[in-house]
């Protein structure tokens, strides 16, 4: 079958805790209506820190969802995240996007901190760099050791200064992601009879999402926080485009884990507990002070990286985005807010897109809708999109 922009995908978010399933069918130009929705929970520990550690049981649990949810179209969108993931604005000279593809590995090898033979890569021209841009980041993000995701370009700044002065510079947007974890993702796939069509980024799919209902590029610099299980991923956006990205190895995992040990229940129950629900034995109070301190190792990293990006821009971030399963934890944003000391909001696409109150039930629905941000964004892809 020859895929087109009008061929039906299925978003699919295979996340620590569950799979969600999307589908959107897009009734006017950039305008959707929810057609499918899905989620299907995974047992402990078959997705570790993003590494798949039980696919087999993964593989079943996403054919159940495709069962259930009665999914006819057998091809799949869907994304990777976490530490197997490099993203980098980078510098080169002007060129073609044809001259940059036939070189972008040289370019990569300079940069990435993984084996180039063990990567998949892409990128993205985002446009000329005026002379007084240029100078003012110049070695600028090579000037922070701590921050994970960028990895310092090996000692060539000398070199680069030449070329510099040589002609116009423009920058570009350099993904890496290792091969071994999206082989991981498409077999999941293919063993749950799909065809991998498009694997995306969660970074690009949680932007996607955020279109729904916002104008990312009227917003001037926001910050949108994916508060996933095993990952934080923090996404900063300058006025509609990507200007800094890092996945924080911690996340609501990190509270499940002293949830169920602090007062000795069962893995389903921490769940209920997140959203509210207290069974008699167990104080409100007790469990905010273990959110409360559970989150204060994200926080300080989320602050770590606002006043990195801030170095390197000089730009401040004015808001907060929240979203992911940790934004359902009752009073969250607030904490953020008088951490951070700016605005903070819960991010809601599923409140862009039109839905059938026929086919669907908007209290299920609502209660869902934090956890399925990046399937939305997925779904909102189309085979031949740019």
């Amino acid at each position: 079958m020859f895929l087109s922009k009008k061929s039906p995908l299925v978003a699919i978010d295979i996340g620590s805790s569950s799979i969600k399933l999307v589908q959107l069918t897009e009734f006017k130009e950039g305008q959707y209506e929810l057609t499918r929705f899905g989620m299907m929970p995974l047992e402990e520990e078959c997705i570790v820190e993003g590494a798949i550690k039980k696919p087999d049981q993964v593989a079943a649990a996403l054919k159940n969802l495709i069962k259930a949810e009665k999914i006819q179209s057998r091809f799949a969108v869907s994304a990777v995240a976490g530490e197997a993931v490099f993203i980098k604005k980078i510098k080169v000279p002007v060129m073609s996007e044809e001259e940059l593809s036939a070189k972008i590995t040289q370019e990569a090898e300079q940069y990435i901190p993984f084996d180039i033979d063990d990567v998949a890569l892409d990128f993205q021209i985002l446009g000329a760099l005026n002379a007084e841009k240029e100078r003012g980041t110049e070695g600028s993000e090579d000037s922070e050791e701590s921050e994970p995701t960028v990895d310092s370009p090996q000692d060539n700044g000398e070199q680069k200064e030449d070329s510099n002065e040589e002609g116009e510079m423009m920058e570009a947007l350099l993904v890496a992601v290792q091969r071994d974890v999206i082989d991981e993702r498409t077999n999941i796939l293919l063993e749950a009879d799909l065809k991998p069509a498009i694997i995306d980024l969660d970074v690009f799919a949680l932007m996607n999402a955020a279109q729904l209902t916002t104008d990312l590029s009227s917003m001037g610099t926001i910050a949108l926080i994916d508060l996933g299980d095993s990952f934080t991923h923090i996404n900063i956006i300058q006025d509609g485009a990507m200007g800094y990205t890092r996945d924080i190895p911690v996340g609501g995992g990190y509270l499940t884990n002293i949830l169920m040990s602090k007062f000795q229940i069962p893995f389903k129950q921490t769940l209920d507990i997140k959203r509210g629900k207290f069974p008699s034995s167990i104080k409100e109070e007790e469990v905010v002070e273990v959110i409360l301190r559970a989150y204060k190792k994200v926080l300080e990293e989320v602050q770590k990286s606002f006043e990195y990006f801030s170095t390197l821009s000089d730009r401040k971030i004015e808001r907060v985005l929240l979203c992911g399963g940790g934004s359902m934890i009752r009073g969250l944003d607030g904490y953020f807010a008088d951490h951070l000391k700016m605005p903070v909001e819960i991010l809601d696409p599923m409140q862009g897109v039109k839905i059938n109150p026929k086919n669907f039930d908007q209290s299920l629905i609502d209660e869902m809708s934090g956890l399925s941000t990046v399937a939305l964004g997925l779904a909102t892809r189309r085979f031949d999109y740019k």
